[in-house]
């Protein structure tokens, strides 16, 4: 592995120019009082912290200072177990959280770019890399929320296995397991990985051993959850304690296109982001899967089209697309789709993208609802 390189020094310095920008915009914007649960044992906390911990952050820190109960299973353990290790040598659970997500917000840059390298040249991953700098979601990047650990993980998954190191890519895919639920099928990913390079006989048994790492981190958890609540799969029943339900995809795209032009403060800008990103990812996974002048391994696409089909089946009465914007800031193919566009078609996106990610991540510190 080789030192950040300067698409990656650029790309990230971009990327927090934009937040600070917007960190510095959120004054003159009109707030909201907060909408969603307040964990009140943070406060008294400096400005500059607090603007950054909205929505789901809050239940993050509270898991790390309160411990898990029947609610707050749904969110999975490795962001919270890292923030409470850093809590326990005198850092703030606030402060050790921000931290750990920049933190690994720099190094998902750093291993995006030498995992991309593995199969682009260096000006598709500068576009590729800067893509993912504007997402309008990558504000996710900067607070606490598990978008950073699991994108870093899960490249990392993915590196180490295209390089046949298939021990390091377990690892990181249990990693990338405990952080989030989507994680699990980097079983997938590896599985495909191993038998395109491998055949199925009896020394290669042996070998697959670390592929199931993925599935063992999630039996773990579910072995806590049964501990804890006596369900092994609380975490999954008790979405429906969030409003969630599984409806076919179609479905919540079409029910979420109608509130895209609504009023509602609680759930605007995020419910027009959702239908704009879920739109415009659709038609690049689409693309890349169809057109033969966007080259990307299958393995990727199979891993993209998971990570994006699946969340869409999650929805709520309120929220067709519930937080779907949010889910497609990891699925990397679409920064590949973006890196291979006409230069004119790609700066046009990255303007846009760059503008929506300045609005919205000053709206996010204002309390609006995001993803």
């Amino acid at each position: 592995m080789k030192f950040p390189s300067k698409t990656v020094w650029f790309a990230f310095l971009i990327h927090t120019l934009i937040i600070f920008i917007s960190y510095r915009l959120a004054d003159y914007l009109p707030s909201h009082p907060p909408l969603g649960f307040v964990d009140q044992s943070l406060y008294p906390m400096p400005p500059f912290i607090e603007k950054f911990i909205r929505w789901d952050a809050h239940w993050y820190t509270y898991v790390a200072g309160h411990g898990y109960d029947a609610k707050s299973i749904v969110f999975f353990p490795l962001l919270i177990i890292l923030i409470k290790c850093l809590s326990y040598v005198g850092l703030p659970i606030p402060f050790a959280g921000l931290l750990l997500c920049n933190v690994f917000a720099f190094i998902s840059f750093w291993i995006m770019d030498i995992t991309f390298r593995l199969d682009f040249s260096p000006e598709q991953v500068h576009y590729s890399l800067l893509s993912y700098a504007l997402m309008p979601t990558s504000l996710f990047l900067n607070s606490i929320y598990t978008e950073p650990l699991f994108i870093t993980f899960s490249l990392f998954c993915i590196y180490f296995s295209r390089k046949g190191q298939w021990w390091y890519g377990g690892v990181a895919g249990a990693l990338a397991t405990l952080t989030r639920n989507l994680g699990i099928f980097l079983f997938i990913f590896l599985l495909y990985e191993f038998f395109k390079k491998k055949s199925l006989h009896t020394n290669s048994l042996p070998a697959m051993i670390p592929l199931f790492l993925p599935p063992i981190a999630l039996s773990c958890f579910m072995l806590y959850n049964f501990y804890l609540l006596d369900n092994p799969i609380a975490f999954i029943t008790t979405q429906q304690d969030w409003g969630r339900h599984f409806e076919l995809p179609w479905h919540n795209i079409a029910a979420n296109i109608p509130l895209t032009f609504s009023n509602d403060p609680y759930s605007q800008p995020g419910v027009a982001l959702d239908t704009f990103l879920t739109v415009s990812s659709l038609i690049g996974l689409f693309l890349l899967t169809i057109l033969p002048q966007f080259k990307i391994p299958t393995s990727y696409l199979l891993i993209g089209w998971l990570w994006f089909l699946i969340p869409l089946c999650s929805t709520a009465p309120s929220l067709p697309l519930y937080s779907v914007s949010r889910f497609i800031l990891p699925i990397f193919p679409l920064y590949l789709f973006f890196g291979q566009l006409s230069r004119k078609s790609y700066y046009c996106y990255l303007a846009i993208s760059a503008s929506v990610l300045l609005v919205c991540t000053s709206l996010f510190m204002n309390w609006y609802w995001i993803g």
